[in-house]
């Protein structure tokens, strides 16, 4: 496929454990149809999140200034709203039209920032490809917008079941993974 042919974002990244630069090409067009079908599921496709793409150096400053850890990480995640309970996905109706209010601008999820670096190494670490662990990071951070989190084991089964079925739904919901091509790494 033709980069120039797509809506591609590009990222060169250095890697400091192997000492080359490598770029990335981010298919923002398949990122936005994973948001959209994640969202539908959660209930929130009204309201607005924004994602984005950053080297480590990047995420290690936003890590640091946010959450006082100095290092880089795959995914951080920005709400903007909380949930007295954290959502569940249910599959999206074929036919169903979601109704927005249009009475106004749309409610702030939150943001997600994902480092395609790190994301490389937990798929190379984990035996996935790059594509399927950005989209698992999305799906990631989007349920952290949505109340869930990891703190305590109880919890950390909540958003695993939660994860784990919303992937499933993206695997399945077309002939090949939706998540097929939305990230790629050259070197």
């Amino acid at each position: 496929m033709d980069p120039s042919s797509q809506n591609f974002i590009e990222l060169t990244c250095p890697d400091e454990d192997s000492q080359i630069t490598r770029k990335y090409l981010i298919d923002a067009d398949k990122i936005e149809l994973l948001t959209k079908h994640i969202c539908q599921g959660l209930g929130v496709a009204d309201m607005e999140l924004s994602w984005d793409f950053v080297d480590d150096e990047e995420m290690q400053t936003l890590n640091r200034q946010y959450r006082e850890k100095d290092r880089s990480t795959d995914v951080l995640s920005f709400p903007q709203l909380e949930w007295d309970e954290p959502l569940s996905f249910s599959i999206p109706e074929e036919e169903e039209e979601e109704e927005f209010d249009l009475d106004g601008p749309p409610e702030m999820l939150g943001d997600v920032i994902i480092s395609p670096n790190v994301a490389l190494h937990n798929a190379r670490n984990i035996g996935h490809d790059l594509d399927r662990e950005v989209c698992f990071l999305l799906v990631h951070g989007i349920l952290h917008l949505c109340g869930h989190d990891h703190m305590n084991p109880e919890d950390e089964a909540v958003m695993l079941k939660e994860q784990q079925a919303i992937m499933k739904y993206l695997e399945q919901k077309s002939s090949s993974p939706l998540w097929i091509g939305c990230a790629r790494v050259e070197v």
